[in-house]
């Protein structure tokens, strides 16, 4: 298994392959890195830029030759700068990549706290099979006894209608023997470890990309995994383009699949 690092300059993403590195040995994985030149003049990074690394030096448009690269190579992660450290907003490679690429996506900001061991993951969970696809991804690599598994649900405004959803119940402060019952049928339906890792359900009431900001720093997590399929079009994933510029650890985007929409529970939600 393979995790790829798309390096623009060495110092400027040293902790993006720092964060990368801990990802790959977490996951058992290969780590290399791809430099992608948008001219030929530019200076190609070298082969021991990075230590026990590979450096493969490419030449066209970035965007598109990683994801070239992504799909005929077999990648199984792709991790990459969400901007040099003098900007602001999402640079135009990453920009272009997410939603775009069809690996899970590592993406790191400048001043994101960093990455060296992987202890403590957090999960936002929706309670829809298509968003629990990175929680099945974390359970399949990272889950061990050595690890905790925050998985958070929070309760907004938006129900989710895919079919074998499981919001929270409506009412959040129901005696306790019955939100405890809920968070254990949550947890066995969407966590599938049987490792021996440690799970723990959270339930916040409240914006989503601030619920999940607030567990983060509260419980001191090292890496956020997110399920996301979309599109980064203006106007577009607003709680994703919230977290990638408030998150204060690194994000991992795993694509989600196609949800399958209950529409008999539409249809009765319409009617009333």
């Amino acid at each position: 298994m393979t995790l790829l690092i798309a390096v623009a300059d060495v110092k400027a993403d040293h902790d993006l392959v720092r964060a990368a590195r801990a990802l790959a040995d977490a996951a058992g994985w290969e780590a290399g890195v791809v430099h992608v030149r948008e001219s030929p003049g530019e200076a190609e990074l070298g082969q021991d830029a990075f230590e026990e690394i590979a450096v493969a030096e490419l030449n066209g448009a970035p965007a598109p030759t990683i994801r070239l690269l992504v799909d005929e190579a077999g990648v199984d992660m792709l991790a990459i700068g969400l901007r040099g450290s003098a900007r602001s907003g999402i640079g135009h490679v990453p920009g272009a990549l997410l939603g775009r690429v069809t690996a899970p996506l590592l993406l790191v900001r400048p001043g994101m706290r960093p990455l060296t061991t992987l202890r403590r993951l957090l999960v936002p969970l929706e309670g829809s099979p298509s968003s629990s696809d990175a929680m099945r991804f974390a359970d399949d690599l990272f889950c061990s006894r050595s690890r905790e598994i925050l998985i958070l649900h929070v309760v907004s405004g938006d129900v989710p209608q895919e079919t074998g959803s499981m919001p929270a119940p409506r009412v959040v402060d129901q005696e306790h023997y019955e939100w405890a019952d809920w968070k254990e049928e949550f947890s066995m339906r969407f966590s599938q470890c049987s490792r021996g890792g440690r799970h723990r359900v959270k339930v916040r009431v409240g914006d989503v990309a601030a619920s999940v900001v607030d567990e983060a720093n509260e419980r001191d997590v090292d890496l956020i995994l997110l399920s996301w399929c979309g599109s980064m079009q203006e106007g577009r994933a607003a709680t994703v383009r919230e977290l990638l510029e408030t998150a204060p650890c690194p994000l991992l985007i795993v694509p989600a699949t196609a949800p399958v929409i209950d529409l008999a529970s539409r249809r009765g939600a319409a009617g009333h």
